[in-house]
């Protein structure tokens, strides 16, 4: 029954963030929308937000950060979790040593962003690198890799127990 409450709040929170999204010609290029029974997921990714190596936010990137942090202050009511997933590609010719460095700091670099530019609690917002490790392409073709550069953001629905 838990389980069932927590699935139809997030449909029901993946309803207004998706109309949010579509209403944003933007946002609808640059946003991938998942949910579970415990979160709404917003998937942007890693080319558009981020040059190769580097964890800067892109100027053109900043209008969808700001879009984004516009859904977030609307529906956000509980934690939000915002983290980095690279490609398995070594890194090379960037200050960051490793893919972890990388993704660490590019969720940083979101969250200074959202932080900096909205509203939201810091205190309910956690940000992470997962670097190579939560791969969701295959990492042998460029466009398996493409995908894996990315930034997930998760809004936690209100009945999910991590709320």
């Amino acid at each position: 029954e838990a389980e069932k409450e927590q699935m139809e709040a997030s449909e029901q929170l993946a309803e207004k963030v998706e109309k949010a999204v579509n209403e944003s010609p933007m946002l609808e290029q640059a946003v991938e929308l998942n949910y579970t029974s415990q979160y709404v997921q917003l998937t942007i990714q890693g080319a558009l937000l981020f040059d190769s190596g580097k964890v800067q936010i892109k100027d053109d990137a900043k209008p969808i950060l700001d879009k984004v942090g516009q859904i977030l202050e609307s529906y956000a009511g509980g934690l939000i979790e915002i983290e980095g997933h690279t490609d398995n590609v070594p890194m090379s010719g960037s200050k960051y040593s490793n893919n972890d460095e990388l993704s660490s700091g590019r969720a940083q670099s979101v969250f200074d962003y959202l932080i900096s530019h909205t509203d939201l609690d810091p205190a309910k917002i956690k940000h992470s690198g997962r670097g190579e490790y939560v791969p969701v392409a295959d990492n042998s073709v460029p466009e398996g890799r493409a995908r894996n550069r990315r930034v997930e953001i998760r809004i936690y629905n209100p009945k999910s127990p991590l709320y």
